[in-house]
């Protein structure tokens, strides 16, 4: 008898942890929910006790008590805090920044870091930034502004409980954000297992820095940028850039997919450069350290 209980208690305790497990990477819980699991530690205790008194008498059959407790505190705890809804999707909330510029004479660098969900940048008409961050409710997305004599700063971040949200509604993790394209701006963006669409047509962006892993890319840039650096770990990135500016592009890579020959650019060593080059005015520099991802640039 106390064997069967035994085999039971083990099969117990690994369904617990299996549906927890599904329950998170499907969305209907969030990964932070295992600090809340946590604070059972006392069940250990009350775990430990009963296989004591139980351990070899006619009462063994009471251990099975013990998985049975484990199940129901967590479950309780999933509970109260899916707030009774333990088959639906965390709720979402919506925090809404705007942020107006002291001058439009500075350089602002603004730095994204932004996982696990769908990233939009485009223009506004003036202010600095503005945007909606729509994250799941219990995480609150962190945004920073600091001012400096020669230039500015603008941070945004997701609160670090908002990593590695794995989702199937698209909407749960979903950063709506629009810069102003009057102003003159550097976008320094560090993305994880996301989708992200940076709009730069109408903005003013003289450089762009994007640290990618696992995600997809696409960037559309104008003819005010000058300097680019990418940094992709099995990301996809689509670079779009007007046609009249002049390209090179430095290339570090490892097992990736390009096509640079099939635009027309000329290859020297580990660098391509467009025909017109040297022969125009606006003119960017790429630096491209890739790998394990593929990368395609055309022009518009």
């Amino acid at each position: 008898m106390s064997k069967i209980i035994e085999r039971i208690s083990n099969g117990l305790y690994i369904l617990l942890f299996g549906f927890v497990s599904l329950w998170i990477s499907l969305g209907f819980l969030e990964i932070n929910v295992v600090y809340q699991f946590l604070r059972l530690w006392p069940l250990f205790f009350v775990v430990v006790g009963i296989d004591m008194i139980c351990r070899k008498t006619k009462l063994s059959f009471i251990k099975i008590l013990s998985p049975i407790i484990v199940v129901f505190a967590v479950f309780g705890i999933a509970y109260v805090y899916q707030d009774g809804d333990l088959f639906e999707p965390r709720k979402i909330e919506t925090y809404k920044i705007n942020q107006e510029p002291v001058s439009k004479d500075k350089v602002v660098d603004i730095n994204l870091d932004f996982s696990s969900g769908t990233l939009f940048i485009n223009e506004n008409e003036s202010n600095l930034i503005t945007g909606d961050l729509s994250v799941s409710r219990g995480v609150v997305p962190y945004t920073y502004y600091r001012e400096f004599d020669i230039g500015d700063i603008y941070e945004i971040s997701g609160n670090s409980l908002s990593n590695y949200i794995f989702s199937p509604w698209e909407d749960n993790h979903l950063w709506d954000l629009k810069i102003g394209k009057e102003l003159p701006v550097r976008i320094k963006a560090n993305t994880k297992m996301s989708v992200n669409k940076f709009n730069a047509a109408n903005l003013n962006v003289s450089e762009f820095i994007l640290d990618s892993n696992l995600s997809d890319n696409e960037i559309i840039v104008n003819n005010a940028i000058k300097k680019m650096r990418i940094k992709s770990r099995g990301s996809k990135i689509n670079l779009r850039i007007p046609r009249e500016m002049g390209v090179k592009i430095s290339l570090d890579k490892f097992l990736i997919t390009d096509n640079f020959n099939d635009i027309g650019m000329e290859r020297s060593l580990k660098e391509y450069t467009s025909s017109n080059y040297d022969s125009v005015i606006k003119k960017v520099d790429i630096e491209f350290d890739l790998m394990f991802s593929k990368i395609d640039v055309r022009y518009y």
